[in-house]
C-alpha cells in the first residue's frame, strides 16, 4: 500500500515531480523491499559546470523528493555519473593554456593533466568545481566516475556481453549513423597504448573468446590524429570504453537506473540506448526529454565553448532559492538563462513566496517552493517590495550605503523591519541589487542631456515635489501626468524624460510609488543633481 503525507494527497497532485514520481512508484511496486530506486544524471567534465548542469542534477532530485513522499519506506539514490573516459573533442574557450591542452585532444579527460595546475587531472579539476558548484543547492547525491567503473572491473561482465552481442548492437546503431560512419563502426573504442587516444582508434576485429578487439590507431578527429599503432587489446579493466549510445545502456544496465531526464536533443539517443539495454537484459529508465536552456542570443547553453552562467555569478545577483525555483518550472518549456534576466526571476519568486506563506499547509504541498526552500530559507516575505524597486532605489540614490537604503525601504513598507525572515531576505536582496547595479546598470547608463524645454518641464516637477513633501503616490502620479498634459501632445511623453533624468534609462517603476519611496523632497534633490551635471 502506498503511503502519503497528511494533507493533500501527493498522488493526486498535478505538479510535474509528483506526476513523475507516481509513474516511478508504479515501476517499483514489484521490487524487493531492499531494492533502492536509482536516479541518475550525467556530467561530462570536458568543460566548466554551468546552470544547465545544475538543472540536470536538481530536476531528478525534485522527482526523488516527490517519490520519497509517495514511498517513504523505499530507499533511493541519486547518482551523478562523471563521463571522464570520454576523449576530449574540443578545447573549451574558458581554459588557460589552450594550446597545451590541445596537445591531448582525443585522450580521455581522466588522463589529461590539469591545465589549472592544482588537481590530478583535467577531469579531477572539473569534478572539484562541480562539487563546489552544487554545494549551495543542498542536494543529496553521490558521484561515480566512468574511469573508476571501467578500471575496477565493475563494467566487465556487461562489457563481455556487449562483445558477444556486437553484431546485434551494430545492427541497432548503424542505421542511425551517417553513411560514411557506418563502415567499421564498433561498440568499442580501445584506448591506444602508444598515444593514449581513444577517439582515434578503429576496431578491425572482435574477439569475444579473448575478451578483446583488434584495432588500428588511424583516425583523425577534429585536431587529433592517430599515431598509426596496430594491435589487440582487452576490452576489460579500462582497456577500452564503449560508444556513447552503448555507454548509456551499459550504465543503465550495471547501475540499475530507474529514472533519468535528458535534453530533447537526446531523444533519438535515448530510444537507441533503450533498445540496447533491453538486448543486454535490462530495462530503460523512466524520464522525459526536457527543453534546452538558452543564452541571451537564443543559443543553447554550452560548457564546451564556455557559454553559460556560473552559480557564484548567480548568487552575486540573486538568492540560490530563486535559481532552484527557476529550474523547477516546467522542464518541457525552453527558457532563457542569462544574468540580465535575473531581476524578473527574483520578482516571480517573491510573488510565489508571498502566496506560499499565506496558503494553508495542504495547499503548499503542490507549490514549487515545497521543493525549493532550503534549511535557512526565509519562509515568509511580508512585504510588497519588489527587486526591481530595490534596484531602482539603489540607482536613484547613487549609493551603496546599506543603512540609508534600508531606511528608505522601511519608510515605504514598515513590514520590512517587523518580521525577522522578511528582514533577512530584504538584506540579501539589497546586497544583490547593489551588485547588479554596479555590474550591469551603472556601466550601461547614458548621460542625459535634456533640451531647454525638457529642462523647464523637469523644473516644474522639482518645484511641485518640494512644495508637496507629504504627497501620496497617486497624487504624485497625477502631478507628473498634468505636467505632461500641459506640454506634450501626449501626456505620457513626460515619463521617459523623468526616467532618463532619474535613472539614466527610458523606463522604470511607477513614479508615484517610487517618489513616495524616496520621499518627494529627496526625489527633487536627485532630479536637481541630474540637471546640474547635464
Amino acid at each position: 500500500m502506498t503511503a502519503s503525507a497528511p494533507g493533500a494527497s501527493p498522488q493526486k497532485a498535478e505538479f510535474w515531480p509528483y506526476a513523475e514520481a507516481g509513474k516511478l512508484a508504479a515501476r517499483a511496486a514489484g521490487y524487493p523491499p531492499e531494492r533502492s530506486v536509482v536516479f541518475e544524471s550525467g556530467f561530462g567534465p570536458s568543460g566548466l559546470p554551468h546552470l544547465g548542469t545544475m538543472g540536470e542534477v536538481l530536476r531528478p532530485a525534485y522527482v526523488r523528493q516527490a517519490f520519497a513522499a509517495l514511498e517513504p519506506s523505499r530507499s533511493s539514490r541519486l547518482i551523478v555519473f562523471i563521463d571522464d573516459m570520454d576523449g576530449l573533442r574540443k578545447v573549451p574557450e574558458s581554459l588557460p593554456d589552450r594550446e597545451g591542452v590541445a596537445a591531448f585532444l582525443g585522450r580521455p579527460v581522466a588522463q589529461i593533466p590539469d591545465p589549472f595546475g592544482c588537481c590530478s587531472s583535467f577531469a579531477g579539476h572539473m569534478i572539484g568545481l562541480l562539487r563546489v558548484f552544487l554545494a549551495p543547492a543542498e542536494v543529496d547525491y553521490e558521484l561515480l566516475r566512468a574511469s573508476e567503473m571501467y578500471s575496477t572491473g565493475r563494467f566487465d561482465e556487461v562489457l563481455r556481453r556487449i562483445l558477444v552481442l556486437h553484431g546485434e548492437i551494430i545492427a541497432i546503431v548503424a542505421p542511425t549513423l551517417r553513411e560514411q560512419n557506418r563502415e567499421n563502426w564498433s561498440p568499442f573504442m580501445p584506448v591506444c597504448p602508444a598515444c593514449g587516444q581513444v577517439n582515434s582508434t578503429l576496431v578491425t576485429a572482435h574477439r569475444p573468446e579473448r575478451d578483446s578487439v583488434e584495432f588500428s590507431c588511424q583516425r583523425s578527429f577534429g585536431g587529433a590524429h592517430g599515431c598509426g599503432f596496430r594491435g589487440e587489446r582487452s576490452v576489460l579493466g579500462g582497456g577500452a570504453k564503449v560508444q556513447w549510445k552503448v555507454d548509456w545502456a551499459l550504465r543503465w544496465r550495471v547501475l540499475g537506473v530507474d529514472y533519468e531526464l535528458y535534453g530533447k536533443d537526446l531523444i533519438d539517443s535515448a530510444r537507441i540506448s533503450g533498445r540496447i539495454v533491453r538486448l543486454l537484459g535490462g530495462t530503460p529508465p523512466l524520464g522525459f526529454p526536457f527543453e534546452m536552456y538558452l543564452d541571451e542570443a537564443g543559443h543553447k547553453v554550452s560548457k564546451s565553448i564556455g557559454r553559460g552562467v556560473g552559480v557564484e555569478q548567480w548568487r552575486r545577483y540573486a538568492p540560490i532559492e530563486v535559481l532552484k525555483y527557476f529550474l523547477i518550472l516546467n522542464p518541457q518549456r525552453a527558457r532563457k538563462l542569462f544574468l540580465e534576466s535575473i531581476p524578473q526571476y527574483v520578482d516571480e519568486y517573491l510573488d510565489e513566496l508571498r502566496a506560499w506563506s499565506a496558503a494553508p499547509e495542504d495547499a503548499r504541498r503542490n507549490s514549487p517552493l515545497t521543493f525549493v526552500l532550503q534549511r535557512n530559507s526565509a519562509r515568509r516575505f511580508a512585504s510588497q517590495l519588489s527587486f526591481a524597486m530595490i534596484m531602482n532605489l539603489v540607482g536613484a540614490l547613487g549609493t551603496d550605503d546599506r543603512q540609508l537604503i534600508r531606511a528608505y525601504l522601511q519608510r515605504y513598507d514598515q513590514a520590512t523591519g517587523a518580521d525577522p525572515e522578511t528582514e533577512a531576505l530584504v538584506s540579501t536582496l539589497v546586497e544583490c541589487a547593489i551588485n547588479y547595479y554596479r555590474d550591469f546598470v551603472e556601466p550601461a547608463k547614458q548621460r542625459f542631456e535634456p533640451s531647454e524645454h525638457e529642462r523647464a518641464h523637469l523644473g516644474e516637477l522639482i518645484a511641485w515635489l518640494k512644495s508637496h513633501p507629504d504627497a501620496e503616490a497617486d497624487e504624485i502620479e497625477r502631478a507628473v501626468y498634468e505636467i505632461g498634459r500641459l506640454h506634450y501632445d501626449k501626456p505620457g511623453k513626460i515619463f521617459p524624460v523623468v526616467y532618463k533624468a532619474l535613472l539614466g534609462q527610458e523606463r522604470g517603476p511607477r513614479l508615484g510609488s517610487f517618489f513616495r519611496l524616496t520621499t518627494p523632497a529627496r526625489a527633487a534633490e536627485i532630479l536637481e543633481r541630474a540637471l546640474e551635471t547635464s
